[in-house]
């Protein structure tokens, strides 16, 4: 490691600077994460400035392990700088490739700080939340996709309504089978899911300015009464009152009969507006 360090030192020094800087992005993907802390603790020491931080902050292009690994061993050799470095360059990491990294900090033993990373991307951009909760559910981690979609029900309204609008989106993608076109029945509903977790965290106001958006979407809808329905007995009847007074509907949509069904997308959608 010495060694290491003092080459990277030295291509610095007679002004190689990207060099220098590509001699420590390769050593951050190929050499062990507690090899990788003990330069990173050198530089940190000889110099150059800032060459800890790159160093760390590279791990990110290796493989999930190589980064989660090299966190944990930066809080063990007391690193803190240089850890917090590395953590903020994860906020970075793209939503289809999260899954892997969640699993490989639980492995490194560091779940708290996928935790973290889970809510950072609740603050995320409509679409990009949508495709990090299918990314989430085709990783079976459950319970991190209800972990998301809990921030996600407490943002504006609007930002809600458009996760919910990109879901629907998902869900409808998800459900087609790739190979006759059939319903999957075991594909995850993320739109549902979602207005769920709205129903029990949002004021009866909040709900009625949902359900305006969740009208056209008859199942949804559905799934908004029927998620009132099992809240506490006073706060159940104060959403009823609160859809009322918006002009909505509190009994169940009834079921689209096949018969019923037309081709045209643009008259389905006329007969959900004519039922509402």
């Amino acid at each position: 490691m010495a060694s290491l360090a003092a080459r990277i030192g030295e291509l610095h020094g007679r002004g190689s600077a990207h060099e220098s800087a590509a001699v420590a992005a390769q050593a951050a993907v190929t050499l062990a994460p507690p090899d990788v802390a003990r330069l990173a603790d050198l530089l940190r020491s000889r110099g150059p400035y800032g060459a800890a931080g790159y160093l760390v902050r590279a791990t990110v292009h290796g493989s999930p392990d190589q980064a989660a690994g090299t966190l944990a061993e930066l809080r063990r050799a007391g690193l803190a700088d240089e850890a917090n470095e590395l953590f903020h360059a994860l906020w970075a990491v793209p939503g289809p490739a999260l899954p892997a990294l969640l699993a490989a900090l639980e492995r490194a033993g560091q779940a708290a700080d996928g935790q973290t990373l889970l809510w950072e991307w609740a603050s995320a951009p409509p679409a990009e939340l949508a495709s990090l909760a299918g990314a989430l559910a085709s990783a079976g981690r459950t319970a991190d996709v209800r972990h998301l979609l809990r921030q996600v029900a407490g943002r504006l309204i609007a930002d809600l309504a458009a996760t919910v609008e990109e879901l629907v989106l998902l869900d409808g993608r998800d459900r087609t089978a790739a190979q006759d076109g059939r319903p999957d029945p075991t594909a995850p509903q993320l739109a549902a899911l979602l207005v769920r977790e709205t129903a029990g965290l949002r004021s009866p106001a909040d709900l009625a300015e949902l359900g305006r958006v969740l009208t056209p979407h008859r199942e949804l809808y559905r799934v908004l009464l029927d998620a009132a329905a099992v809240l506490e007995e006073s706060r159940a009847r104060a959403v009823l009152a609160a859809l009322r007074s918006a002009g909505l509907p509190t009994a169940p949509p009834a079921p689209r009969s096949r018969s019923a069904r037309t081709p045209s997308r643009d008259r389905a959608q006329h007969h959900d507006r004519d039922h509402y």
